[in-house]
């Protein structure tokens, strides 16, 4: 009795298993670096969607980056957006795809002013 229990929870912690790691495989992961050359130290956001945001809300800050340096945003899908902001400036991008590594953010990058 205590054998099938045994063999039993085996088969189903691997069955388990399998299913979290075909899951996890499917879903696109994305590391991308932002290098930040806007003249200003920023704070950055990440947002889970593609959409252009004017504000931090809904937003989870990954860095503050100083003018010439780089911050790492972990996006757990390809579509998603990066806000930086500086006081009442800010400066955004869209992004819909997995295809970019590195993006570099310049005074006229998406720049306006926070709403």
């Amino acid at each position: 009795m205590l054998k099938r229990f045994f063999i039993g929870s085996v088969l189903a912690l691997g069955f388990a298993a399998a299913i979290t790691a075909k899951a996890s495989a499917a879903a696109p992961k994305l590391d991308l670096e932002i290098t930040n050359e806007t003249g200003h130290t920023v704070v950055a956001f990440f947002f889970k969607d593609g959409v252009a945001h004017y504000n931090e809300k809904g937003g989870t800050q990954f860095g503050v980056i100083e003018d010439g340096h780089s911050a790492v945003a972990h996006a757990p899908n390809c579509n998603f957006s990066i806000m930086l902001i500086d006081h009442e400036d800010i400066w955004h991008a869209e992004f819909h795809d997995c295809d970019s590594t590195h993006y570099v953010f310049h005074k006229d990058t998406g720049h306006d002013k926070k709403k």
